[in-house]
This record gives structure tokens, sequence and C-alpha cells, in this order.
């Protein structure tokens, strides 16, 4: 497909070039013209840096500029950015990780070192984890909010450029010293950092050396509560009432050892006044060992409905039989990491040329080698259940204690093996039921060529024209070889090659009670878990069971695998006019185009026949074929700025731009969720993924061939799918500013933009869609073990749409003062609304855009003098839709025709799974000490109302309101550290 798109911006475009509106031209206004660093002390000496450096660039921009110890507010790029207007985070295991830039999330913002784009090997979208950039190895951080041609226009939100330590932007030689330590309050062990960072300038200024240099090691341990990921809570009816009840959920206790190592070398040369040549290089590993502790109450388990035997919606409690409780525990250790280089130079001719060119690589790495995991599991056990909008809890209880809870006259079965007397958290019978092995790795190898010209007239009504072009080529290659066996079935396979066989084998029919366990701290876990010594016993003893089967057509293995080829080539061309003594006019456009393919994976867990001997896998893998994607675009803007007075600054931008799909959510992909669930294709059975509940008289050992004539793959299952036919979303974006400089101590500035989005991104769960509604083939017609009927709707796919179109309105305050008393105030708000509107199949009413957060707000209130500052620092961030359930107009027809039989029950309408992430508000406490010119040490107290991240479906009337998708506590944290500043 080749769209070539023009916007109605274009004509503004045209008519801002009337000779009319210009006169003659005045002095460069050059964004890269080069700053004298201001040199003062603490807090106010960043502000007065930062506010300097946003006032001479062409475009809306935010920065954070170092102090002069040169530090930044936080401890990653992230941290530091979460103060700026407009600002939020999403943070993993209590730290920031991405930023969303007004309202929209972190794949709609761009993020580069020292202007090129950067590799990502860490996730399968197109964020950058900004938590592997240390703070300790950056000049500074810019933060775009209006977007010139000559700027990457991937970038819906904005784009964050953090710029290396550079010898010629501190004009100095310096040489800073960091040493710090951090305590979590749930590790509360001691975790150490050390940096070194400095400037050196060489034979008369003609080289500068820049280079930092960080070592960090952050022990934490963080506790989470969360629903199953993929499948969506269930509706259920019990002695006629109804109720939409979890599907299963965990608890999670997660004790991380992150590892984070960064370097920087900027090397620049300037032979003359007229050229200057650098090489760049910078290298960040951030590694992470974790061992992870989950525990699951699988009510998903009680298939059939008249296992569930006790409903209460109003309480939100629920009671079942056949249920399951099932631990893991993961070891598993990776490390990601980025390289970035660049090599290019600047060269100034007569008559006010000038040529800029550079060549960029990075490449980003991900490795996951050896991830291991022991799973133990009671079955058919009676179990009550109880949620809420911040809370998952369940018990296991006896079958007379569910009996007396649900009213029941009629006695139920039984249940064995779980031990009801004494303490209730020692399971010592719970079998030791899967061996787990994952061997994962992601590339992402990115080549960046660039060249830009420009002329600057000394006299006219042009200020400057310029021009350039840009090439990027992408190779990203996502492997993943997973192994996932029943032990005791595959150890015969196994244990011959493993280094002690007989010891393979015992311990291939382990139970729990076999070896030490201990109680984790997670409050919510309410069984004891085998100890880290002993589960690494276990599995270095029984790993070969795993590896030595052949999952090379598993569905682990193959599901999450692509390889994945982007190409964009670029030109723009724009211009600087003088349209009045104190203003300036940015007229411009770029055209760009993007080609991508991929390959991806049809897949199906079917396992239940493989049988103990089967030395491979039974699930169903088969290529997708798809043809390559193309898009074109024409990008104009207009940037318009006034010095209204000395002291008040007037900004004005129309400008557009554009955001890819994510690689995940883009490349094609189906995968049947979990082991496949079959319908009978006669009556006596249920659909379910366990054979004698599909037919009673069917077992492991029945014919494939009778399981295959005798039922077909049923609507009832869970599809993933990638949507290869995903456009870029684009956007026309207007931003207005005022700004006043009252003095040094004194700080106003006032926003308004409005975006303007079509073919917004959004994930969707629980639509109902047949295969071959899709934009690819599915080759069902090639599996020859399943019956899959052709046309079959499904009742809870989950796939990645363009929405039609969404509207973001918002209005940024910035307030800051600084008082004679020392005393200083820093503080933004944000308020914003947006309205988004979907295909009628997919939802019927507007939802707000994903991400959007209506209210931001960031104080900031302190006091410091020439020795000393302290600070209370808040931020709030009101709650935010991150996923939408499916309500489209087929939904409400179809719950309207089940009115009509008398069933009220809105079962395909699923507004209720509308996922949003709670409010937040976190506070900390930050205080430095300047003992000399050289020294000064700092403490910091961070998340001090110990905030917690929740996200929840929406709920309705049947689920008795919100409930619980996730929540991650991950406590408090405290830190001190030493600042040594040589030079």
């Amino acid at each position: 497909m080749n769209n070539l798109k023009v916007k109605p911006l274009a004509l503004a475009i045209a008519l801002g070039l009337s000779p009319s509106a210009l006169v003659y031209a005045q002095s460069d206004s050059s964004a890269d013209a080069q700053l004298e660093e201001v040199i003062v002390t603490g807090v106010k000496a960043a502000d007065l840096n930062a506010r300097e450096a946003e006032r001479s660039k062409d475009a809306f921009s935010s920065i954070i500029s170092q102090d002069d110890a040169g530090n930044f507010a936080g401890q990653n790029v992230a941290e530091s950015l979460q103060r700026l207007p407009g600002i939020t985070l999403q943070k993993s295991e209590g730290e920031g990780r991405y930023v969303n830039v007004r309202g929209l999330g972190a794949d709609f913002v761009s993020v580069t070192m020292n202007g090129s784009e950067l590799a990502s090997g860490g996730g399968d979208g197109r964020a950058f984890a900004l938590d592997a950039i240390p703070a300790d190895m950056l000049g500074s951080i810019e933060v775009y909010k209006s977007l010139t041609p000559d700027m990457d226009l991937n970038a819906i939100g904005g784009a964050v450029n953090v710029k290396t330590v550079s010898a010629f932007d501190k004009k100095r030689d310096t040489l800073k010293f960091k040493a710090q330590v951090n305590n979590q309050q749930y590790k509360d062990q001691l975790s150490p950092k050390i940096s070194v960072s400095g400037t050196k300038l060489l034979f008369d200024d003609k080289i500068g050396i820049g280079f930092s240099a960080s070592s960090e090691q952050r022990n934490s341990v963080n506790y989470e509560v969360r629903h199953h990921s993929a499948s969506l809570p269930r509706y259920i009816e019990v002695n006629d009432v109804d109720g939409l009840i979890p599907y299963q959920f965990e608890s999670r206790q997660e004790e991380g050892e992150r590892t984070r190592n960064a370097g920087s070398l900027d090397i620049g040369f300037r032979p003359n006044d007229d050229s200057e040549y650098y090489v760049r290089l910078a290298h960040t590993s951030y590694s992470d060992l974790d061992i992870a502790l989950r525990e699951y109450y699988r009510l998903d388990a009680a298939l059939d409905p008249s296992e569930t035997v006790f409903l209460d919606t109003e309480n939100r409690l629920v009671g079942a039989v056949d249920t399951e409780l099932q631990h893991q525990f993961f070891i598993q250790d990776g490390e990601a990491t980025t390289s970035a280089f660049s090599i290019g130079g600047e060269n100034r001719f007569g008559d006010g040329w000038t040529v800029d060119y550079e060549y960029a690589k990075s490449i980003g790495e991900w490795d996951k080698p050896g991830a291991r995991r022991a799973q133990f599991r009671l079955q058919d056990l009676p179990m009550i259940a109880a949620w809420g909008s911040n809370y998952h809890v369940a018990q296991v209880v006896s079958s007379t204690e569910l009996e007396a809870i649900a009213g029941l006259t009629t006695p139920l079965r039984p249940s064995y093996g779980y031990n009801l007397d004494g303490d209730r958290r020692v399971q010592s019978s719970m079998a030791f039921d899967n061996l787990f092995i994952e061997d994962s790795f992601r590339t992402d190898d990115l080549n960046q060529i660039k060249i830009n010209f420009r002329k600057d007239f000394e006299s006219g009504k042009i200020n400057y024209l310029k021009f350039g072009a840009q090439s990027k080529e992408r190779d990203r290659d996502r492997n993943k070889d997973r192994w996932s066996v029943v032990p005791y079935l595959k150890k015969d396979i196994g244990c011959a090659a493993a280094s002690d066989e007989a010891l393979c084998l015992e311990l291939s029919n382990a139970s729990l009670g076999d070896f030490e366990t201990f109680a984790p701290a997670h409050p919510d876990i309410k069984h004891n878990f085998i100890t880290y010594d002993a589960a690494n016993y276990l599995l270095n003893n029984v790993s070969t069971i795993a590896t030595e089967f052949n999952a090379s057509n598993d569905q682990d293995t193959v599901a999450d695998d692509y390889v994945l080829k982007e190409s964009v080539q670029n030109a723009y061309l724009m211009a600087e006019f003088q349209t009045s003594d104190k203003s300036t006019l940015i007229v411009g456009g770029k055209y760009e185009t993007t080609e991508y393919r991929s390959t991806g994976n049809f897949s199906v867990r079917w396992d239940v026949t493989e049988g103990g001997n089967a030395d491979s896998s039974n699930d169903i893998v088969l290529p997708l074929e798809v043809e390559p994607t193309k898009y074109s675009d024409f990008l104009p803007s207009i940037h318009w700025k006034y010095e209204a007075a000395d002291d008040v600054l007037v900004r004005a931008a129309l400008w557009t731009s554009f955001s890819r799909p994510n690689f995940s959510d883009s490349r094609a992909r189906v995968e049947f969720d979990g082991r496949v669930k079959l319908c009978p294709t006669t009556g006596g059975g249920i659909c379910s993924d366990r054979l004698n509940q599909i037919n009673p008289d069917w077992n492991a050992d029945t014919d494939p061939e009778i399981i295959r004539n005798g039922s077909f793959v049923g609507d009832v299952n869970t599809v993933d799918v990638g949507n290869p036919a995903l456009r870029a979303q684009t956007a026309v974006n207007f931003d207005t500013s005022v700004t006043w400089y009252a003095s040094d101590d004194l700080y106003f500035q006032g926003a308004f933009f409005y975006k303007d989005i079509k073919d917004f991104i959004v994930e969707v769960r629980g639509q109902q869609m047949a295969l071959e509604d899709l934009s690819f083939h599915v080759p069902i017609e090639d599996v020859t073990t399943l019956t899959f009927v052709p046309g079959m709707v499904y009742d809870d796919v989950n796939m990645t749409v363009n929405g039609d179109s969404a509207k973001v309105y918002g209005l940024e305050l910035t307030y800051s003062q600084y008082f004679n008393s020392g005393m200083f105030v820093q503080s933004n708000l944000t308020l914003m609304d947006s309205s988004a509107t979907l295909d009628d199949s997919i939802r019927v009413d507007d939802v707000a855009l994903p991400f959007q957060a209506d209210e931001t707000l960031n104080l900031t209130v302190g006091w410091e003098n020439d020795d000393f500052s302290a600070r209370l620092i808040a931020n709030y961030r009101s709650a935010v839709l991150e996923q939408i359930g499916a309500c489209g107009a087929g939904d409400l027809a179809a719950d309207a025709e089940n009115a009509l039989n008398g069933d009220l029950v809105p079962r395909n309408c699923a507004k209720w799974a509308d996922i949003y992430e709670d409010n937040t508000f976190g506070l900390d406490f930050k205080a430095s000490w300047k003992i000399n010119k050289t020294v000064d040490v700092y403490f910091d107290a961070l998340n001090l109302t110990a905030d917690k991240s929740v996200r929840y479906f929406s709920g309705n009337e049947y689920s008795g309101g919100k409930m619980m998708y996730s929540g991650e506590d991950f406590g408090s944290s405290f830190q001190a550290g030493v600042n040594v500043k040589i030079w």
C-alpha cells in the first residue's frame, strides 16, 4: 500500500510565504547557536540555565539543566523529566522507565541522543526505556513539544533529546566524582553507585574531550497482585444470580538486582573557526537478576458452570470447586545493552553557507539466557475469592466450609491433597508439575545518515534557508526458545542426559514437601514457597528433561518470534523570515516515506495428546505470509516567535507529525492463548481444554483422529492477533504560549495546545471476530490435527487497531519564584481533555485517548542558601485509560436481542473491560549541603507517600463496580551520596 497525503496545513504554509507578511531580516537566530554557560549556585542555578536555553530555541521546549555541581534532580533521565509541565512517568519496580508527554504515551515520544535516534532491544515497542540512561552521563535534557521540519517528526507527543557531556559546551576543564548508596524499604540492603565525568580542552581549545562513566547496583523487592493479562473476567450464573468474576489472578513477589554500567566519550576537533568535527560514543548496559515468586488462584479451572456454587456480587465474593492453587518460582537474568556511535562535522563557507553531516549507528540488544522456572500445583480445590478496585484475595477452604458459606444442603466432593489441619501455609503435597526453561534475545540495529545545508542572509527578508535529507535502515530480530514440559511425563526422554540420571528421575516426581520452604514477605502470598537454594538445586538437576525435548514447534517457542526490516527516507525544506523587528516566522515541510516488512506465525497449543513418550511438541505452528507495508506523508509546519517585550516571549506553532505503530503490534501474529479449547460436535460435554470434559470417554490415549472428528475449535478461545495493516497515526498540532521572564526570581508561563490525531492506535480487548476478517490469510485449511470451522466468530479477540480520530486539548501553567528569605516555589499544572472515535464495529461511543491524564501537577517547595538546599517535591497525576473494551454496534444489537429473550446481561458489550491506571501521588524530599567548593553531600527520601501503581477494569453492576487488573507496591527508598568537584 502506498499512500501520499497532503495536509490542509499546506494551504497555511503557502499563505505564510506571502511577501506582504515579511520585513527585512536581522542577524542570525540559529537555534544551534552556543550559549554562554551560567554558573551560579543550587536549584536556582539549574532553573536559570534551563530558562535561558529554552528561550533561545526556535521551537517550544522544556529543558532540564545541571546545577553548578553538575547534578540533575533525578537519578535517571525519566525521573529527572517528571517535574516538567505535561510530563508523566510510567514506572517499573518503583523506578521511572518511560515518559508520557502531554497525555500521550511513550510510543508517541521519540528519544534521541545528541540528535540521533537510539535503537532499543529491551522491548517490542518503539518507546525507549530511559531508566537505562543515568543522569550522570549527560550535560542536558531537552523536551521539544513542537517540532520543526529539520527534527524527527515521528513524535506526536514530543521529542526527548539527551545530550552527553561535551567540552565545547562546558567551555572549560571539569572533573567530578560521585558516590551514592540507596536503600529500598522492602529489600533493606544498601545499593552502591559510583560515577565520574569531566571535560578537557587541549591545544588552544582546538580539541575538546568530554567523558563519563558510571556503575550502579539497585536492589529492590516489590509486591504485585494482578489479574490474568490475556483473558478477561467472565460472566457466571449461580442460583439465577448473574455476576462478572475474575478469570484468575496471582500474587507476585519480585526480588531484583539491577546493575547499570554506562559510559560516554565525546571528542571534538575545531581546527579553525569555520570547521568542527566530532566522534561520539556511548554505551549503556542494564542487567536484571530477577527472582520471582508467583502464587496463582485459578478460578478458571472451574470450567463447568455447576462448579461455581456461590456468588455474592454485592460483596464481590465467589466460591467454586475444582479450582487450582499454583506456585511458580522464576530465576532469570537478562541484560539490555545500547551502543551508539556517531561521526560527523560542520563546515562554514563563504557567503553564509553551512553544511553539517553525520553517520550514526545504534545497536540495542536484549539477552536472557537460561531463564528457569519450577512450578508446583494442587488441583480440584474448593476456593473462595473476593475482589475490589484495588485488591484480589482468595483462600482455599474445605468442602464443608464452602458448603456453609454457600448455604448448600447437598455435600460437595471432598478435596484431597490440601492441608486443612494446622498451619495452612504449609502445603507439602503440591506436585512439581512443570519445568520451564527459556533462552531469549532481541536485537535492534539502526543505521542513519543525514546531511543539512543552511544559507544565512545578512540582509533582506529571509534570515536563513535550510534543507536536508536523511536515510534510516533498521533490522530487528526477535527470537525465543522455550521449553515447557511436565517433568514426570518427560523424564525418560531427558534424564538420560543428566549428570546424575538417578537423581533426575527421583526429582521428576517430587512434591513441595521434599524441599525446604519459607514464608515470603508479600502479605497476599498465603502459602510457603520453595527456597532459592532448593529451587536452584532442583532446576540444575532436572533441566535436561526440558532441553532434550524438541520444542522447535512449540507455541511458546515461536509465538513471539519475528524478523522486521524498516526503511525510512525523508527530505525537508524550511526558512526563517523576519516578520517584524521583534518577530520571526519559520515555514517549511518534510516529505517522508516508510517501508517495512516482517515475519510472523499462526500458533495453537495442543499438547493433551502428546503422551509421556513424545519427544517433540504437537503444537500447531504455521508461518504467515504478509505483503510489505509502505506509506508516505507530507508534513508542513509554521512556527512564530514574538518578543512582545524584553521580558515577554510569545510563541505559536501549527505543525504536523506522525507516530509509527509498535513492532509487536504491526507484525503478523495469530496466537490462541493458553491450551486451545475444543467444543463437542454432539451433546454430553462442554467446551474445554480437558478431554474428559469435552467427552467423558476421552483421555490422553484416545485416537487423535477421533478427537478431531468429534470436536471443533470453539468460539470461547482467547485469540491474540498482530495487525500488519496498522497505519501510522498522524496529527495536526497547534501550540501557543506566553512566557514572562519577570526577573531571575520570578517566572510565569501559560501554554495552550490542541492535537487532531487521525488513525490513532489503540489496543482493544474482547472483540468478536472471525479469522477471515483479518487483513492477511490464516492457513486454517493446512491444520490436520484439529477442526477449525471456517467463518467461526471468536468471542475474545485482542488486537491493536486504528481508531478514526482523536482530539486533545490542554492548558499548561508554570510558576516559579525565589524569595529573599531563601524560600522558593517551582510548580506546573497541566489540564487536559480528549475525545477519541473508533469504528462503530469496535466501539460505538467516544472514549478518552489512551494514556491521557486530565490533571497533572508538580509542586516543589524549598529553601536554599549558598551552602544548603532542601526541598519537598510532590507529583500528582489523575487516572488514565490504557486499554479499551470492545462494544460495537453488533455487540449492542446482540445484547438487545438477548434482552428480548429475557437475558438482560450485556454479555457482548465489554465497556466494563476498559482498563485504567488509577491516580498517583508521590512525595519526595531532597537535601544537599555544600561543605566547601569541592565537596557537597546530599540525601533523598523517595516515595514518602508509599504510592502504589493500581490498574483496574472499569467494571459494571455485575462485577460490583471496579475490579483490579493489577497493583504494584514498591515502597519507599532512601539514598545518600557525595559529589566531589575537582575542577
